[in-house]
């Protein structure tokens, strides 16, 4: 062998590279993707075990993350960083859906007086911000169907009343759910919720049908102690209305 030649790193264990930084990435990843499904954090054994990295390994990736702040220690268990949640923040799971529905949201808060607004989709059993406009925006992220009080909410109930029928979500029973659909169908797609989870809280949402995936996405207005005006619902489908026609133009 050439004495010059630079030295091929050889993959260890799970395709952990010793000098290679494609294979430090994987096991990074692979970390970060175990530390995201670990809501309580994991142990450094733990970690080893699920990802099979090696432990030295797997701490030494470890000390790497936490000094990017991609990864938190408390105590003797690892979570998922600030950093990495904020640069997941950032991230765009529909980029066309949100140009379309900026203009719209933002039309939809000044004519109800400044209700926050908010373009949702639902992904798996998550229930994805991608516009928002008006105040009080941060109470709708981090939506999971899941929770009970967010499966009654408007716009949860027209994103999950376009799925195929199946069982009903979580704190619906068949035929209150039977009636919800029933409901959002007659009304030209248009969930209201008049302080029906929380005291003094509206919410009003309308579906955007997505040609592209054969889905729907939601368009929402949040009110706080002050009732929504009475043509709400025509504005709500107005909303949906035009951003299905940029989306159309894109």
């Amino acid at each position: 062998m050439d004495p010059a030649a630079p030295e091929i790193p050889k993959p260890g264990h799970n395709g952990v590279a010793g000098n290679g930084s494609r294979g430090v990435l994987d096991g990074a990843f692979e970390l970060l993707e175990v530390l995201s499904r670990a809501p309580g954090g994991a142990g450094l054994s733990e970690l080893a075990r699920e990802t099979g990295l090696p432990k030295a390994t797997t701490h030494r990736l470890l000390e790497q993350l936490l000094a990017l702040g991609a990864a938190q220690r408390d105590g003797q268990r690892y979570r998922v960083g600030g950093t990495l949640a904020r640069l997941g923040r950032a991230w765009q799971p529909h980029p066309a859906l949100r140009r379309a529905s900026l203009a719209p949201a933002r039309t939809l808060s000044h004519l109800t007086g400044g209700a926050a607004t908010a373009v949702c989709v639902l992904e798996g059993h998550a229930i994805r911000v991608v516009a928002t406009s008006g105040a009080m925006t941060d109470a709708m992220h981090r939506m999971q169907t899941g929770d009970e009080l967010v499966a009654r909410t408007a716009a949860a109930q027209v994103l999950l009343a376009a799925r195929p029928q199946g069982d009903p979500p979580v704190g619906y029973t068949r035929p209150e759910w039977a009636r919800v659909r029933n409901g959002i169908s007659r009304h030209a797609a248009v969930a209201v919720d008049h302080q029906d989870i929380l005291p003094g809280v509206y919410c009003a949402a309308a579906a955007i049908p997505l040609a592209a995936s054969g889905g729907v996405a939601s368009i929402s207005a949040l009110f706080l102690g002050h009732r929504p005006p009475k043509d709400l619902p025509e504005l709500m489908l107005r909303a949906a209305r035009e951003t299905t026609r940029n989306l159309a133009r894109q």
